[in-house]
């Protein structure tokens, strides 16, 4: 397995829709627990019947797209990566360690096909539950090494109330996560934009990640808008960012959607989003 499985001439292209509990937030904000999972299951299914076709790869996870969508579903020659984080964790971010969801593993995530493992680790360099994170990160990376898939790693920050901190947060992420081997770092835009409009002020932070880092990074979309998206992946594209993985900023209008207007939501405006994505990066 190979994460060249998820890319194309080296650019990720990737639908991520490994959401689980955050989905159920989107879903009915103000009671998430009455979504039914398959309600779940079926928003995923038209998601990936509707868009995979148009991406190199997708973010599945094994509880409500694994093995569910590997019926078909799925297009052949899409490779998927396979989440490993157990859910949980927004609650109370410094709790625990990561740890891989019970009954789940690498594995696996190996055996079903996955083409990489993703691991969501909350993190704040400037806070002393980091050395924790980094063991539980490394540990998972050492047991993916051994089954012979490779390690997409999400660390993201949380708690941050000072915008103008997140550059060297995210630098100083980079740093601690770039030489400890994984294969792949899906990372948040190193600038709010909201604080720090000025794209210039984003190339010069996406520049400092892709000198630093010898590992090939993605850009997440973190929630916000479409079109805000595209301005921070056309910046990142043109300072070394090795393509997307891009969530809700893509589909939340389909998600909101009724069930059966969601097929003309898909065709009609989320497949032209991504393929103006696809642009971008190609």
């Amino acid at each position: 397995m190979s994460v060249a499985d998820l890319a194309c001439d080296g650019r990720f292209a990737v639908l991520a829709i490994d959401h689980r509990d955050s989905l159920r937030s989107v879903l009915a904000p103000d009671d998430p627990d009455a979504v039914s999972g398959e309600a779940i299951v079926d928003l995923k299914r038209d998601l990936v019947a509707g868009l995979a076709d148009g991406a190199t790869g997708v973010m599945l996870e094994p509880e409500y797209s694994i093995p569910q969508l590997l019926d078909g579903t799925l297009p052949a020659g899409v490779g998927f990566t396979a989440a490993l984080e157990a859910q949980g964790y927004m609650a109370d971010p410094e709790a625990a360690p990561v740890a891989v969801l019970d009954g789940w593993s690498a594995q696996a995530a190996a055996d079903c096909g996955a083409a990489a493992a993703k691991l969501l680790v909350l993190y704040r360099p400037d806070r002393p539950h980091a050395a924790a994170q980094e063991r539980a990160a490394a540990q998972i990376l050492a047991e993916c090494r051994r089954v012979g898939i490779p390690l997409l790693v999400e660390p993201l920050f949380y708690h941050l109330d000072d915008p103008s901190a997140r550059p060297q947060i995210v630098l100083d992420t980079v740093d601690r996560f770039a030489p400890m081997g994984f294969d792949v770092l899906k990372l948040p835009l190193p600038v709010d934009p909201s604080h720090h409009p000025e794209q210039a002020r984003w190339a010069e932070a996406c520049r400092e990640i892709s000198e630093r880092c010898d590992t090939p990074w993605t850009l997440l979309s973190g929630g916000g808008g479409f079109e805000g998206y595209c301005a921070q992946l056309e910046v990142a594209m043109d300072s070394g960012c090795a393509g997307f993985t891009v969530g809700r900023a893509l589909w939340s209008e389909a998600a909101v959607a009724p069930p059966a207007d969601r097929p003309a939501i898909i065709a009609d405006l989320i497949a032209p989003r991504l393929a103006t994505l696809r642009n971008l990066i190609d």
